[in-house]
């Protein structure tokens, strides 16, 4: 699977009018790179789940956070906001790629 099927939550759609429409945060998850990375615990294995990650970079002008989930046949964007954390490297966040293909390729791995 690609990223070919994408959905976008309620969540996300609710923040078209300050962030990106439903189209334009399909686009980016199939063709704009960022940084990936999903959260971890390095003391708690399975703390969050293996199929959520989040994109950051800057999207039409916005410098934003994609918050999404690879599912069995698609990819559901949760949620979209701009940067709040400083970093999103570090001992609680795992480097998977840099696009959401690779998100998806790491949760089948």
């Amino acid at each position: 699977m690609n990223v070919d099927r994408i959905t976008v939550s309620h969540t996300a759609m609710e923040k078209a009018d300050r962030y990106l429409t439903p189209e334009q945060l399909k686009t980016v998850l199939r063709e704009h790179t960022g940084y990936v990375c999903r959260r971890t615990s390095p003391n708690h294995d399975d703390l969050y789940p293996n199929n959520e990650f989040t994109l950051r970079g800057e999207f039409c002008g916005l410098p934003l956070d994609i918050v999404f989930a690879v599912e069995d046949d698609h990819v559901t964007v949760i949620t979209q906001m701009s940067q709040h954390s400083d970093s999103l490297r570090g001992q609680f966040y795992e480097y998977v790629g840099d696009t959401a293909e690779d998100a998806v390729e790491h949760a089948r791995s």
